[in-house]
């Protein structure tokens, strides 16, 4: 091959592009290898793992940016037919703003849960406000990278903005009920009604600990392994016991006991007090929380008695419930001690 023949070859069009989307991968690599893995071994020194994760998060997008950029280049080199060359130019953009609104996803999660466990630093993000704080990094990104899909297009923004009026009155009706679940759950979130990690008793009768707070439901997670899903909708006016809510997790329970008139109060009081110190379960170790017997009540034919013990978590009051329940029964009667049941005398009266 001549010098003219390699010069002519060089300088085609088609060549020149390929170069240029072989120089762009190069780069890619190599800011990956050299730029990425120098600013990684830095931030691989500090006490978090929040940071690296981040530049994790980075490294392909920031690759395939760069491909993308030179692919751009090289689709300007090639002169095609305009409307090839748009359509082309706005599917390279489409896709690199794909790459980053899913990393970015990815990233503002990152950041928040970072920010919300620095101490003392960020009082608007915690645990309880966190899920709210996802929920609107993700409604901005998503209206973000709607523009940005527009602008890629060359759509008349202004014209969709217009309408977006008389569209959102149009989805609004067709929406309403998601609508509703969508400003419930906020609310909820920014009440803090409940949170991640709460037991919940609903006034349904349901009990369980909840797993998601969602833009449209609550997930709730049963004692028997089932999931409830519940509209927040109905979350936000229904009447909630939170078992997880107060200073401590630990809640108190009640076991009923009626013994025979005649019984020694005292006697009965020691052997309750025995059954919940030898029960699994009981909360012995917080002298402000140990167990105690209350003489309720003199019934009509028995005298009542609660037996109060405290669990740690409420998750723990089937197991613990049946452990006293057997207790007692066997205590009392290994006692002698009665255990009454209602009785009438009936008298029956004949007539002349």
């Amino acid at each position: 091959m001549d010098w003219g023949t390699f010069q002519k070859w060089v300088t085609h069009p088609f060549i020149q592009a390929g170069m240029v989307v072989a120089i762009g991968w190069l780069l890619g690599l190599l800011m990956d290898r050299f730029g990425i893995g120098l600013v990684g071994r830095a931030v691989a020194k500090t006490e978090t793992d929040y940071d690296d994760k981040i530049l994790e998060e980075c490294r392909q997008p920031i690759r395939a940016s760069i491909l993308l950029w030179s692919m751009w280049i090289g689709v300007g080199m090639l002169g095609p037919h305009p409307d090839i060359g748009f359509f082309l130019k706005g599917l390279l953009s489409s896709w690199a703003l794909f790459i980053w609104t899913r990393a970015l996803f990815t990233i503002s999660r990152i950041v928040l849960e970072w920010l919300a466990y620095i101490p003392n630093r960020f009082g608007a993000v915690t645990q309880r406000t966190l899920p709210a704080w996802e929920m609107s990094a993700q409604l901005m990104l998503v209206v973000m990278t709607a523009y940005f899909f527009f602008l890629c297009w060359d759509f008349d923004v202004t014209g969709w903005l217009a309408s977006a009026g008389i569209v959102g009155v149009a989805v609004g009706f067709g929406a309403k009920d998601t609508m509703a679940n969508l400003f419930a759950g906020v609310g909820i979130l920014a009440d803090n009604t409940y949170r991640l990690g709460d037991f919940l008793l609903l006034d349904t009768g349901e009990r369980g600990r909840v797993t998601d707070i969602g833009l449209r439901s609550t997930r709730l997670l049963t004692l028997d392994e089932m999931e409830i899903i519940v509209p927040n909708s109905a979350m936000s006016t229904a009447k909630i016991i939170n078992e997880s809510g107060g200073p401590m997790e630990c809640e108190r329970i009640h076991i009923d006991v009626s013994v025979a008139y005649g019984s020694n109060v005292d006697e009965v009081r020691k052997i309750l007090l025995a059954v919940a110190e030898h029960t699994e379960g009981v909360m012995l170790n917080d002298a402000s929380r140990k167990p105690s017997v209350m003489f309720a009540a003199m019934g009509e034919f028995a005298l009542q008695f609660k037996l109060l013990c405290y669990i740690s978590r409420p998750e723990e009051s089937p197991s613990v419930i049946d452990g006293l329940n057997t207790g007692v029964y066997n205590a009392l009667n290994d006692a002698g001690i009665e255990i009454p049941y209602p009785k009438r005398d009936v008298i029956l009266h004949q007539s002349d």
